[in-house]
């Protein structure tokens, strides 16, 4: 059923492992198997790694069930 509003407190801890579970799989696939042009890896080197390890910061949260990874966008700061 389609719900009008997001609450985070409707999420359950098996959810996050799942989530955490499907983002640590795609983190793998794009640290060892997809192939990156040369100039793609050094232009953007710094940019990838950043973007790893915010997604590893981010299955750390997730395991530990902590929701407020879910808050919203404009009340982000950088983890």
């Amino acid at each position: 059923m389609a719900r009008d509003s997001f609450d985070p407190s409707d999420i359950r801890k098996s959810d996050m492992n799942r989530l955490a579970d499907s983002l640590e799989e795609y983190l793998t696939l794009l640290t060892e198997v997809m192939i990156f042009p040369e100039d793609i890896k050094k232009k953007c080197q710094h940019k990838m790694q950043a973007g790893i390890q915010t997604t590893e910061k981010l299955i750390k949260k997730l395991r530990k069930g902590d929701k407020s990874i879910f808050k919203d966008e404009d009340e982000w700061e950088t983890f």
